[in-house]
């Protein structure tokens, strides 16, 4: 797996209900509800790369118990079983001296800024993680 990551949309699945649509993460994400229907890909069909691509490996999530719950409503939507699983991203830096973590992160924030977007994010994440690779 390398090259640039993939941004994917995901089309809500029906028994996702849409009274816990929140605006404030449309915004902050800057994908509206209308694009997700029109131009996502079904639960079934985004399940079924996800584990071509990841099945046996592990997937580092900043935010692995939010992630982890979306994983799980994805699959079960797409009446797949995940052949992943999901860690927390920030166990790369448990043995790292807390001044080694703030210079990782000025230089991640510098060279790869969060957007709050799938793009940049994981981009931002790699340069951490590569950073750190370096320091080990």
């Amino acid at each position: 797996m390398s090259g640039a990551p993939q941004a994917m949309l995901i089309k809500p699945d029906d028994s996702w209900p849409l009274d816990q649509w929140d605006e404030n993460a449309q915004a902050l994400h800057g994908v509206a509800y209308d694009e997700l229907v029109a131009s996502g890909a079904e639960a079934g069909e985004v399940c079924e790369m996800l584990n071509s691509v990841l099945a046996g490996r592990t997937v580092y999530s900043d935010a692995p118990d939010w992630d982890g719950f979306w994983f799980y409503r994805l699959f079960q939507a797409g009446g797949i079983r995940q052949a992943f699983s999901v860690r927390d991203f920030f166990d790369v830096f448990r043995t790292m001296a807390p001044e080694v973590i703030d210079e990782i992160v000025d230089e991640a924030n510098r060279t790869a800024p969060r957007a709050h977007r799938a793009i940049p994010d994981v981009l931002h994440m790699r340069a951490l993680y590569e950073l750190a690779a370096q320091r080990d």
